[in-house]
């Protein structure tokens, strides 16, 4: 995932001439940039600790460094997430070479946090860009033309030629690294006098990826209602493949819960700041606070909500639980 989709992308306003950051930036060298990026996520974000952890273990020390645009302590600070999200697809084949060394290219491995993974062995799938090229222009979010269908360019990524695995694997990477994201509250609580300058960098980030929740369910589920239509040999087997359908309904959980907790921790923010005087407006596009303003982007989250709310999502939703329960019972075996 390019650094560039995962939280540059938002054109944030900044009504002053330039943002004063009232705290240190020291400058670090490579072997600082991953010391330092290991001591926060140990201590505001284990699961992404973990992630890195098993990684290294598994690529002898990958260079995580690479991920990070700058030489800061600020710099880390804000590309923790993307390292997150990044270091998450190496885990996922990585894990899956360990654990099917001679069949390590059928195979995926989701982590979802608290050490439960789920290697999950591919079916017969079709590219992701056939589904793509019958969603709407309204419904194409920003991420649409990277990990979907660009007509302009070849799509190499998995999420194209791997189809709705590969759109599973962007799904979970992208819940980790929002999850460090959101958790980084913690980090501008203890270490910064909480201004308006403060959170705007915290909001900068997290905004431009919690929607990735509704981007990728959105994704997987149109994948498989095309599927079903086009594809019934290969929507049978993926329906028949308990470990995917598991993951998929366990991250859409996860992803959820996370979404709420921002929504708390947001309202809380908003609290404290209006205490300091802090003038804080929040508009679908936009979170004002005082001069600054960070992108919001609840346009795109509603949107694809509504679309998802109409039957032939809800039906999928549906299908993909008794799925499961068919499964938990022993209708048919796991993968």
């Amino acid at each position: 995932m390019h650094k560039l989709c995962y939280c540059k992308w938002l054109t944030a306003i900044v009504l002053s001439a330039f943002c004063h950051v009232s705290y240190a930036q020291r400058t670090l060298q490579p072997k600082e940039k991953r010391t330092y990026a290991v001591e926060l996520l140990k201590k505001y974000n284990p699961e992404g600790w973990k992630i890195l952890r098993q990684v290294d273990s598994l690529a002898f020390h990958h260079p995580y460094d690479q991920y990070v645009e700058g030489n800061t302590e600020f710099d880390v600070r804000n590309s923790l997430g993307t390292i997150v999200h990044e270091m998450n697809h190496g885990y996922a084949s990585l894990l899956a070479g360990k654990l099917k060394p001679k069949d390590a290219q059928n195979y995926m491995c989701y982590y979802l946090g608290s050490d439960e993974y789920h290697l999950v062995k591919f079916t017969d799938v079709f590219p992701t860009e056939k589904m793509g090229r019958n969603i709407p222009k309204n419904l194409r979010t920003f991420r649409f033309d990277t990990y979907i269908y660009n007509p302009k360019e070849s799509i190499a990524l998995a999420s194209n030629t791997l189809g709705i695995y590969g759109l599973m694997d962007e799904w979970v990477a992208y819940y980790h690294g929002t999850l460090t994201d959101v958790n980084m509250n913690c980090w501008y609580e203890e270490n910064t006098p909480g201004n308006a300058e403060d959170w705007y960098d915290y909001f900068s980030n997290v905004c431009s990826a919690i929607n990735a929740h509704q981007e990728f369910k959105f994704f997987c589920l149109s994948y498989l209602v095309y599927a079903q239509k086009y594809y019934p040999q290969d929507y049978k087997a993926l329906m028949q493949n308990h470990e995917l359908v598991e993951t998929f309904l366990k991250v859409n959980e996860l992803f959820t819960q996370l979404v709420k907790k921002y929504e708390k921790t947001k309202e809380k923010i908003f609290t404290d700041l209006r205490a300091k005087g802090v003038k804080v407006v929040e508009e679908d596009e936009w979170i004002y606070l005082n001069r600054f303003g960070a992108g919001n982007y609840l346009t795109e989250y509603k949107l694809l909500g509504k679309e998802m709310q109409k039957p032939a999502y809800q039906q999928m939703l549906q299908n993909l639980k008794g799925a499961n329960k068919l499964a938990m019972h022993g209708s048919f075996g796991r993968q």
